[in-house]
């Protein structure tokens, strides 16, 4: 259990000093060497862990990666309408980025290895399929334009809030996030709620927006 624990606390720092430097100068300008040196632990202790660079890596987006599905998921496991729940959803989900290094890392790793590896490929898939599950119930409780197309509209979305993301990080190292997705949300609304409950969306988004993050 002894040598468990020690095994877990090593792997631990490793995570946790790659994380650190991909937040600080990217994955790319992050070498096995510097991640050692900030670790302050040997190159055998990084190999037994993980057998390559993108090894890590995979294990820095599958962590990070469940927490931000996760605290989506529990957004959307209220009785609220399923719209409601996707909207506040994808709040929460920008401020587990604000305040969770591991999720802000993973997501850096997300958009530098896109399909090219399992792990991220996988992630892509699921909150895609999270978001067409929730709009195809917004669509049944009549909060969408009959013309609407769940799965085309969630990869918009999707697609919408990746570039959010990317755009916030790169221009304001993410301080703007909450507002870019706000206009993403602002653009999209009228195009697919239907007339009688777009009012409601509009004053329901710009009640989350304004929404602060409050410890649980």
């Amino acid at each position: 259990m002894v040598r468990q624990a020690r095994s877990e606390a090593t792997r631990r720092k490793i995570v946790d000093s790659a994380v650190d430097l991909i937040n600080e100068i990217g994955y790319p300008a992050a070498g096995l060497g510097d991640i050692i040196e900030r670790a302050e632990l040997t190159k055998g202790a990084l190999y037994y862990h993980f057998d390559s660079k993108e090894a890590l890596a995979t294990a820095i987006i599958e962590e990070g990666s469940e927490s931000l599905l996760g605290a989506f998921r529990a957004a959307c496991s209220s009785g609220s309408p399923a719209m409601e729940k996707i909207i506040s959803g994808s709040f929460v989900v920008t401020d587990v980025l604000g305040s969770d290094r591991v999720a802000c890392a993973s997501a850096r790793l997300l958009r530098t290895f896109g399909g090219f590896n399992p792990a991220a490929k996988k992630i892509f898939q699921m909150l895609l399929d999270d978001m067409v599950e929730r709009m195809e119930i917004a669509s049944a409780e009549g909060d969408l334009r009959s013309s609407v197309d769940a799965q085309t509209t969630s990869a918009a979305l999707v697609g919408g809030m990746l570039g959010a993301e990317l755009l916030s990080s790169a221009l304001t190292d993410g301080t703007d996030l909450r507002a870019r997705i706000a206009r993403t949300w602002e653009l999209h609304l009228p195009g697919i709620i239907a007339d009688e409950s777009l009012n409601h969306y509009r004053e329901f988004l710009a009640l989350a927006a304004d929404r602060q993050n409050l410890p649980q």
